[in-house]
């Protein structure tokens, strides 16, 4: 398939970015990593990169930004530390992560919930959570649409923490309200 839509990407920069990675990531949800990745591999070859995500919070008045993976943060030991307790914590309360939104093959160094317990909204809800442990209501926004895991796992904080978290993502509004519920019903 990759083959066939290639040639009607090449002078469309800005779309080819997004329907490559949407390609790759549908792929890689079929389980067929291989295809994925040579996809991936193609696109850093011609120069086009997938957009980092990127999430924004609002924390006692100051905007903090958080990448993907981030570890430049000055609290960021405490960050990982807090987002490790909280993950063990929605455990307990029945939350799997969800490998399917994985779009690469593991590295020798890293693990499932490594790789989705990086990404800038989790790391802005444990900014937050530190800052504030009962918070009323978390609010980020990112750049980029929420991915399934995200989704489910911004859901069971929401209802163990009993706080709202509402997420402004590239497509929708997402108010993730204490009874575990999100307004987008799931349609993201």
């Amino acid at each position: 398939m990759y083959d066939r839509i290639e040639p009607y990407l090449k002078d469309q920069e800005i779309y080819a970015t997004s329907a490559k990675v949407l390609l790759a990531n549908t792929y890689a949800l079929a389980s067929d990593l291989t295809t994925a990745s040579n996809i991936r591999m193609k696109m850093n070859q011609s120069g086009l990169k997938k957009f980092t995500g990127l999430s924004w919070t609002v924390v006692n008045g100051k905007v903090v930004e958080f990448r993907a993976h981030d570890r430049l943060h000055p609290q960021s030991n405490e960050i990982y530390e807090e987002l490790e307790r909280l993950t063990n914590e929605l455990k307990q309360h029945g939350y799997q992560c969800d490998a399917s939104w994985i779009s690469r093959p593991l590295m020798n160094n890293e693990t499932e919930e490594s790789i989705l317990s990086g990404h800038s909204e989790r790391l802005a809800i444990a900014f937050n959570l530190i800052q504030r442990p009962i918070p009323n209501r978390i609010q980020i926004m990112k750049n980029l649409r929420v991915c399934g895991d995200c989704h489910t796992f911004n859901k069971w904080v929401a209802q163990v923490r009993q706080c709202t978290i509402i997420v402004r993502d590239a497509t929708r509004i997402h108010h993730f309200y204490p009874d575990g519920h999100c307004s987008c019903g799931d349609f993201f």
